[in-house]
């Protein structure tokens, strides 16, 4: 088992790893900005006081859909967070920002 030495930040391995294989930090920040946009959608949903199937029913999709967003597994198409973002009364704002 590899473990990390005391004193060093995950930020510190995936520079490392990084450095290793190219490309690599950029695959964990899209894994991180997925699980952030999961659980933004989550939180506002809650918020809202939607159950998954009321959301769901409210984009025009299935409670299943609702969970695949949430989960943070992947990424959803944009006109699915539009109609989401409709449901629960926010706007969806997407940016290009640099690397």
């Amino acid at each position: 088992m590899n473990r990390r030495h005391i004193g060093r930040s995950i930020e510190d391995d995936i520079r490392d790893r990084d450095a290793r294989e190219p490309g690599f930090a950029a695959l964990v920040q899209a894994e991180f900005d997925k699980l952030e946009l999961a659980r933004r959608l989550r939180l506002m949903r809650e918020a809202s006081h939607l159950s998954q199937a009321q959301l769901a029913a409210r984009v025009g999709t299935k409670q299943p859909a609702i969970a695949r967003l949430e989960s943070g597994r992947y990424l959803p198409r944009l006109d699915l967070l539009a109609r989401v973002a409709a449901a629960l009364g926010a706007r969806l704002d997407v940016r290009l920002l640099p690397a």
